[in-house]
């Protein structure tokens, strides 16, 4: 008998809205508790770190983040792998030149963990250059778990966002709101002055900055009504919201027509090798893809 299998490879299927997820507090209130475990212990540039400096961990995320692009990755895989860069990052001190193969490594783990097809050991390697070796790739894959203490699950900015959108009215203004919030998340994870801030304070900053910026009718209270949710300081989140700000007009005042997104990944991988072999770069590195959808 001859069996027909019609699963491709190529659908992405999300899960149907669940009501007891979503309409039980208890599961945001589990979130809010746990996210201080996987907070990163410290902010590890001339402590840990004494060859690796804060615009190199910039170009790196980035990198990171053009590779999950590129590979139609989950949304959430991207900030995962940025936490467990970081936590690595306060454990175990590398040189510049190790940097880029951390990042793999943590875009492989976290590939594994949030992503229902994982990214390959080859993959990850074409897009350095083939500047790390798949050996290479497998003998820090275990060191990295190491570090961690195998703990290998973190609650992130991206958990909150439709843990927010679905327990409120005004998410159903505008239809762009959950994308612009999670795009904002993943610029929040490339930003080395946020390493060590809270997952909800990163998700409340996003989700009121991506209100704020498609104009809605409840951005003026948008920020209150997320931070009474999330328990963040309002102050707190101002000032993150502010951060976003600047850099997405920063980054979008800057944009030159972009090249294919292969050809911009690697140009990406060569510019992040240049600066992990210890070439000086003080030019920022580009622009996350999503962020040109973004309006202020």
């Amino acid at each position: 008998m001859d069996l027909l299998c019609a699963e491709r490879l190529a659908d992405c299927r999300l899960a149907e809205r669940d009501r007891v997820i979503f309409e039980d507090m208890r599961v945001l209130q589990n979130l809010l508790d746990l996210e201080t475990v996987y907070i990163p212990a410290c902010n590890y540039f001339g402590t840990v770190q004494k060859d690796i400096q804060p615009y190199m961990r910039k170009v790196v995320s980035t990198w990171m983040l053009e590779v999950c692009e590129d590979q139609h990755c989950e949304d959430q895989v991207f900030p995962l792998a940025v936490n467990f860069l970081d936590r690595f990052l306060c454990a175990c001190g590398i040189s510049r030149r190790q940097l880029q193969l951390v990042a793999a490594v943590c875009l492989l783990l976290a590939s594994k963990i949030r992503e229902w097809h994982s990214l390959s050991v080859d993959v990850l390697c074409l897009y350095t250059d083939h500047s790390i070796s798949p050996e290479e790739m497998k003998n820090w894959e275990l060191l990295v778990l190491s570090k961690l203490k195998w703990t290998v699950t973190a609650v992130t900015g991206f958990d909150y966002v439709d843990h927010v959108l679905e327990r409120v009215e005004w998410s159903k203004e505008n239809p762009l709101i959950r994308r612009h919030a999670h795009t904002l998340v993943g610029l929040c994870y490339t930003e080395p002055e946020l390493i060590q801030s809270r997952p909800s304070l990163l998700a409340t900053a996003s989700i009121s900055a991506a209100v704020r910026g498609l104009n809605s009718p409840s951005a003026a209270t948008v920020l209150t009504s997320v931070c009474a949710m999330t328990r963040v300081d309002p102050a707190a989140a101002e000032h993150v919201v502010r951060h976003i700000e600047r850099v997405v007009a920063s980054e979008t005042a800057s944009l030159q027509p972009l090249p294919t997104t292969s050809n911009k990944v690697a140009s990406s991988a060569s510019s992040s090798a240049k600066v992990m072999s210890g070439a000086e770069e003080t030019g920022q590195p580009e622009t996350p893809t999503d962020v040109q959808d973004v309006h202020f």
